[in-house]
């Protein structure tokens, strides 16, 4: 299990070929909850991981054009919200639903191409795939320790540093993902492997997809109070 997810790093076609003739996902699935959980629930065992998580309900809640008050504040003191962590940055993309709803899009595309695609194969695609989301993880979560913050420090405005702030286009690079868009390349690589099509077929798609996300998210923090 553990050579299948450091392989899919290292010649991803093969993996995810070897997947599609035997698919294979409750040990690397378990393995990635596992680690992604034991990743929190350090960073949020700390005084800095908490207030982190406060200020970025905060962040969130002003995106919107809402307000947090003293009183309101005081509250998520007493009882941070624990699930915020679980549904911010690239950590979204982990959650287990997300994971079986990219699965079920990658099954319903495969059986629209006429292939005997089995849900269990697009599962297993879906599931190693997601072994760059987990790395993502590991790279990031020391960064949100060092820099007292749960917003994503590995973005691609952070690469594009010459990108002028406030502006449309960095607000959108700024929600861009660089392991959510390495997972969208394996994700594509998969189905291609699943129908033996063209990666690029699929990949433009689910790259809009994502891009389509990370607009709204984009979309979202420019209405928010300056």
């Amino acid at each position: 299990m553990i050579r299948r997810l450091v392989g899919v790093l290292w010649r991803p076609r093969t993996i995810l070929a070897a997947l599609v003739e035997r698919p294979a996902w409750v040990g690397a699935w378990a393995f990635i909850l596992i680690i992604w959980a034991a990743l929190g629930g350090w960073l949020l065992s700390t005084d800095i991981g908490r207030q982190a998580l406060i200020d970025e309900r905060v962040r969130v809640v002003e995106a919107f054009g809402g307000a947090v008050s003293d009183d309101q504040y005081r509250s998520l003191l007493a009882q941070p919200p624990w699930w915020v962590y679980g549904t911010s940055g690239g950590r979204f993309l982990l959650n287990p639903v997300l994971t079986l709803a990219a699965a079920a899009g990658l099954w319903i595309v495969a059986r629209a191409e006429q292939t005997p695609a089995r849900f269990s194969q697009a599962l297993s695609i879906v599931v190693h795939a997601s072994v760059v989301l987990l790395l993502g993880q590991l790279v990031a979560t020391p960064l949100h320790y060092i820099r007292e913050s749960l917003t994503s420090p590995l973005n691609l405005a952070a690469v594009l540093p010459l990108m002028e702030d406030g502006t449309a286009p960095t607000r959108f690079a700024g929600s861009l993902d660089l392991f959510a868009l390495w997972w969208a390349v394996l994700l594509a690589m998969g189905l291609s492997v699943l129908t033996g099509r063209q990666t690029m077929r699929y990949l433009w798609g689910i790259a809009a997809i994502y891009g389509l996300f990370a607009a709204v998210v984009a979309g979202l923090t420019a209405v928010g109070p300056s």
